[in-house]
């Protein structure tokens, strides 16, 4: 294949919206394996279970590579890890045990707007009008799509201070974002992954194996743990491959619009397991893609 293929801007832009979609769909099937396996595990094992699950993927090329490993950007490692994959896990665990998956949801989607937010205060990211206009789209549209899903819709007597750890964890994903895309942004993405998920594997698995966890695997507790351990090997080690890689090719609001794209395949696999859609739900969609459209608008 010519080189040009991948490098051509074109060409970068479909494979940055088809990955983002991809990213999307792995995202958004992740709410369901977790809901099954609360029953089997506490949110913290959960949390600890996907992130060693996603480390342990990796170990053959961090191992494959370890005199590549450039040292100077430790840093950068340890705060990617930290700030968007090992603090996030507990943030959203609490926050899930007093919440509704709706409303957390629904609050995440703000992550676009503090990559937008820290970028320009942080790191001199220029932000564009139409940008702006995008990451309000987005949010709109989640809010209406979140809305028409749930049969009570939300109110404000929903709100709590649990509510606050999911926006903390959305300002971690925001700098997170903006760190990878201006320190580690030239790093092969399948090393950046490695080096950045193995390090909060360690110290995962001192928290998990700390815990409970193995008086709590029996026969009942095997398939939910098997669900939980290809979840973080997928969802969270491959899906990091390919949300790194959307930052290199593309930018970090971007990538981080894969948010809004959550509500949204979670509403479609709602359609397929026979739950009705109504017309609010297309026009919450369509908001939203026209929103993704716009923060992505050269």
């Amino acid at each position: 294949m010519n080189k040009n293929t991948f490098t051509n801007p074109e060409n970068k832009s479909l494979i940055a919206w088809l990955l983002l979609s991809i990213l999307a769909m792995m995202w958004g099937s992740s709410f369901i394996i977790i809901k099954k396996s609360l029953d089997a595990f506490t949110p913290i094992q959960i949390g600890t279970i996907r992130i060693l699950a996603a480390g342990i993927v990796f170990l053959p090329w961090i191992i494959s590579s370890r005199k590549q490993y450039p040292k100077e950007k430790t840093k950068y490692f340890l705060a990617s890890g930290l700030l968007g994959y090992f603090l996030p896990a507990f943030l959203f665990a609490f926050a899930g045990s007093r919440i509704n998956s709706s409303l957390s949801g629904t609050l995440n989607s703000a992550t676009p707007i503090f990559v937008l937010i820290v970028g320009a205060i942080f790191f001199q990211q220029f932000i564009r009008s139409w940008q702006v206009a995008g990451l309000i789209l987005g949010f709109i549209g989640s809010v209406v799509l979140v809305l028409s899903s749930s049969k009570d819709g939300l109110s404000i007597s929903q709100l709590n201070p649990y509510a606050l750890l999911v926006i903390l964890a959305s300002l971690m994903y925001g700098f997170n974002v903006n760190i990878v895309g201006k320190h580690l942004s030239e790093i092969n993405a399948v090393l950046l992954s490695g080096w950045t998920l193995f390090s909060m594997a360690i110290l995962s698995a001192i928290i998990l194996f700390s815990s409970d966890f193995v008086s709590r695997i029996n026969a009942d507790t095997l398939n939910p743990l098997l669900m939980l351990l290809l979840l973080g090997a997928i969802n969270s080690g491959l899906a990091a491959i390919i949300f790194n890689y959307i930052l290199q090719i593309s930018s970090p609001v971007f990538a981080s619009s894969v948010t809004y794209l959550i509500p949204v395949v979670a509403t479609m696999m709602g359609f397929i397991d026979g739950e009705s859609i109504s017309f609010l739900h297309y026009f919450g969609m369509t908001i939203i893609l026209v929103g993704v459209y716009l923060i992505n608008k050269k």
